[in-house]
């Protein structure tokens, strides 16, 4: 009994972690440039490629970014992260919501 209260404590606790992930990677999307609705898509397509601890890993890592000139250039920046599954979903869901074609 007390395995499985234990076992549903670290799922709430990780299911908490990878929601305040995806706040913070709304509102810093929002901060470097990239449109709200855009952040938005990008953010929801992200959580369905990443793992918990790649989306905490990306939203740590937006806080050394600074505004872009453009939505191009916010999402080039966010392709630097030194997370090569990242990398791949951060390019795969920008093209996807920037254009409208899934990929």
């Amino acid at each position: 009994m007390n395995r499985l209260i234990l076992g549903a404590g670290c799922i709430l606790l990780l299911a908490g972690c990878a929601t305040a992930a995806r706040y913070t990677l709304q509102d810093r999307f929002r901060a470097i440039g990239i449109p709200a609705d855009t952040a938005d898509c990008m953010v929801g397509e992200l959580d369905e490629r990443l793992s918990g601890e790649d989306l905490s890993d990306l939203a740590q890592y937006t806080f050394r970014l600074s505004r872009a000139d453009s939505t191009l250039g916010a999402i080039r920046s966010l392709m630097t992260i030194d997370n090569p599954r990242a990398v791949k979903a951060i390019g795969a869901s920008g093209v996807s919501c920037f254009s409208g074609f899934r990929i």
